[in-house]
């Protein structure tokens, strides 16, 4: 099939446990990772740190990630200033403050900011208690030192300039025994290193972005489009609203049932798609040089409109319709049982026992739209006449090739 080899792109993320002095697991460090070898290759911090949020908010889900755990993403100065920072919920992340950043007037006043919004900070990589540090300190809640730029001859000094300090202390490549007790006997209460656990790398096969519409929905967004012109967008883009279904479940931090594309929207807000839509771009997406779109992805867009459609001919919800219809072909697009698909979203049950067991209306409908795909005329819906069937999936054809058009929104 043509395209079949751009279908799906695979992601990798890094996760290595943070331990407490009885060596159980507390929390995780997250990290980008470029491949299955356990090696971080990229070009700068920016599209490393949006590759994790993204892969931990997006494609793996939240709680697959952390698995009730805290979670410590590494942020650059560019990256702690962005907008992109607050599109994570505050009680599972901890901003790990990478060493090159500035601890100056203006780093201090946005993490004061943060706080107030109940975000919680680590300094990375400290080696020595300057004044810039000392500043900081009301304003982190942990201190990590990494073994291989700090000699643990020299800790115990570091540590003793911390008398006072309210936060934890975290030893990270602690590599041996005698490294374990040395920090133990200093106070440090954290660790992390191949010592305890080397960090695996998680993996998760997700369709790829079609170029066009993803270029068209950062426009849309970027320019303030109302929630009608984005909804479109959407519709047109399964694996998009996969992402802002998992979106809307982390920002709500709690199931609810979300009936149609615009509620998902809504509830989201504004300022937290276009973080998402900023993340899109810094992760990198849109490649250049990346054409064409994925059968799959097409197939979904279209029996999505068509069960609209035809649901307003026959009376039904056709919000509800809409999604069993472009998620039916989510469990293909991301390799994945569509049980467990399911049970990651928060959707309306009659969306559900469709998309699981064909029941119901929806069901009913869902499986007559994937018959008529099979069939070469005539429609097979009793209650609608061949000629009328059909010239609603020449509009549910046409209407995915007006959006999939490579023009950007004017």
């Amino acid at each position: 099939m043509a395209g079949i080899e751009n279908m799906y792109s695979t992601i990798y993320l890094g996760r290595q446990p943070i331990v407490d002095l009885k060596q159980q697991r507390v929390a995780y460090e997250l990290l980008f990772r470029s491949g299955p070898e356990n090696r971080a290759l990229f070009q700068d911090d920016i599209n490393a740190t949006a590759a994790v949020i993204r892969h931990t908010f997006i494609d793996l889900g939240l709680s697959r990630v952390l698995e009730g755990c805290p979670g410590f993403i590494n942020v650059n100065e560019t990256l702690l200033k962005s907008p992109l920072i607050e599109l994570m919920p505050p009680d599972n992340i901890i901003l790990e403050i990478l060493e090159n950043v500035p601890l100056d007037d203006s780093v201090r006043a946005r993490c004061a900011e943060l706080r107030r919004l109940g975000y919680h900070f680590a300094l990375d990589d400290v080696v020595a208690i300057t004044p810039d540090v000392t500043r900081m300190l009301p304003l982190v809640d942990y201190i990590k030192f990494d073994l291989r730029e700090i000699p643990l001859a020299t800790l115990p000094e570091v540590v003793s300039r911390l008398q006072g300090f309210q936060g934890r202390l975290l030893a990270e490549k602690v590599d041996s025994v005698e490294e374990f007790e040395a920090c133990k006997a200093l106070g440090i209460s954290l660790f992390q290193g191949y010592f305890f656990a080397r960090p695996t790398v998680m993996t998760h096969n997700r369709a790829t972005p079609n170029r066009a519409v993803t270029l068209r929905l950062l426009g849309l967004v970027l320019q303030e489009a109302d929630i009608g012109r984005l909804e479109e967008v959407f519709k047109a883009a399964p694996d998009m609203v996969l992402g802002l279904l998992k979106l809307v479940n982390a920002a709500e931090n709690y199931r609810r049932p979300v009936s149609s594309i615009r509620e998902a929207l809504m509830l989201l807000g504004t300022a937290r798609l276009k973080r998402w839509a900023l993340i899109l771009l810094f992760a990198a997406d849109c490649k250049p040089g990346r054409s064409g779109h994925s059968p799959l992805l097409e197939m979904a867009a279209v029996r999505g409109r068509m069960m609209e459609l035809l649901a307003d001919e026959l009376g039904h919800d056709s919000d509800d319709a809409f999604m069993a219809g472009i998620l039916s072909l989510a469990d293909s697009m991301l390799a994945m049982p569509m049980p467990e698909l399911v049970s990651s979203l928060a959707l309306h049950p009659a969306v559900e026992d469709a998309l699981l067991h064909r029941n119901g209306e929806l069901g009913d409908l869902l499986q007559q739209v994937e018959l008529a795909e099979c069939r070469q005329s005539g429609s097979p819906l009793p209650q609608m006449d061949a000629e009328r069937f059909n010239r609603l999936q020449l509009h549910a054809l046409e209407w995915v090739k007006q959006l999939w058009q490579d023009e950007l929104p004017h």
